[in-house]
């Protein structure tokens, strides 16, 4: 029976899987059987579910099972590709270059990703921060010259009342609006779980400006890199669109390629099918892959455009830091000008009017 793994460690699981498969195809090609590699790494491995789940599938292996059947049970937290090329290296008898290839394939995937994420925590940071400033000032600094400005014989600027009103709102309703923000948050995660909100946020992104770009430079890399492995693993073109159809992370570049996988049944050639769908695949991916099929080298078509895409998705993660800077430095500004502004612009009302 597969075990039950812990919520949180599906992630971890995830981070693993390339090292994981590396060594196993390390051990494999060194002339260790499958089910005492398999044992080996059990013996490594420090966390109790990955032993569990690596003791289950060893001996599944022992008993006769093939190594592909034995991890069917953990589908959703190895994914399709890992299941395709692991199958199609059982049936070629290329196991242990298959390994090696979704080995190599999940570390450029998790590269590419962490990639993204270091470039997006500054403008996260920045944000909160902004937030946290605003906040602490409305709610802690502000209610307590309330009473100071109410008082006051003169006509308050309008930047005070607003952030009068937003402190007065956030005293009495603090709570209420917190849980309404989380609540918000909640609900909206819970519709972005299904399908058709899903694919309209997903089309939009790709629609956002600089964003959409990378995201679709992104997801190109991802195409490229998935197709081009399984393809190299003994896949049929057929078979390996279909798998790669199910592990993009975009739902709109999904469903495109469901579709060509459909078409591709007429025989149409591949860089045909994809032309139709110039959004999402532009001209030099189509034409690179019409060039492989012509001349049989489609295996190199797909490495170059990887590399292509993944280079793309590397400079403008370098980019992104220089254009967004300035706007948030010019947001962050502004927040700092209004607050400022709001509290001294009464005060220097008063000094006047005290004056005069």
């Amino acid at each position: 029976m597969p075990i039950t793994f812990e919520p949180f460690l599906k992630t971890a699981f995830k981070k693993e899987l390339p090292n994981f498969f590396q060594n196993l195809a390390l051990m494999v090609k060194s002339g260790l059987p499958l089910n005492e590699a398999l044992k080996v790494l059990e013996t490594q491995s420090r966390r109790r579910a990955l032993k569990r789940f690596l003791a289950n599938v060893s001996e599944q292996v022992e008993s006769g099972s093939s190594l592909s059947k034995a991890l069917v049970p953990y589908r959703d937290k190895i994914g399709e590709l890992s299941l395709n090329i692991i199958k199609a290296g059982e049936i070629n008898g290329t196991l242990e270059e298959n390994l090696q290839y979704l080995a190599d394939i999940l570390t450029r995937r998790n590269e590419l990703k962490q990639k993204i994420k270091a470039t997006l925590l500054y403008p996260e940071i920045v944000l909160t921060l902004a937030f946290v400033l605003g906040g602490g000032i409305s709610i802690y600094l502000f209610p307590r010259l309330i009473p100071l400005f109410t008082s006051l014989d003169v006509e308050l600027p309008l930047v005070t009342r607003i952030l009068l009103r937003i402190s007065l709102f956030l005293r009495d309703y603090g709570w209420q609006t917190f849980v309404g923000i989380f609540v918000l948050f909640l609900v909206l995660t819970i519709l972005q779980k299904i399908s058709v909100i899903r694919l309209f946020f997903h089309s939009m992104y790709l629609r956002l400006p600089f964003f959409g770009r990378m995201t679709k430079s992104y997801q190109l890399a991802l195409f490229n890199q998935i197709f081009g492995a399984l393809f190299s693993s003994g896949l049929t073109i057929k078979e390996s669109l279909m798998a790669t159809a199910d592990a993009m992370t975009n739902l709109r570049y999904q469903k495109t390629l469901q579709q060509s996988t459909a078409r591709l049944t007429a025989g149409i050639p591949l860089a045909k099918i994809l032309s139709k769908h110039p959004k999402f695949f532009p001209q030099n991916v189509v034409a690179i892959i019409s060039v492989g099929e012509k001349s049989g080298k489609l295996e190199e078509s797909f490495g170059y455009l990887a590399k292509y895409y993944e280079n793309d998705v590397d400079v403008q993660t370098k980019r992104l830091p220089t254009v967004i800077e300035p706007i948030l430095l010019i947001f962050l500004g502004l927040v700092v000008a209004f607050l400022a502004i709001a509290v001294i612009s009464p005060i220097y009302e008063l000094t006047s009017s005290l004056s005069r």
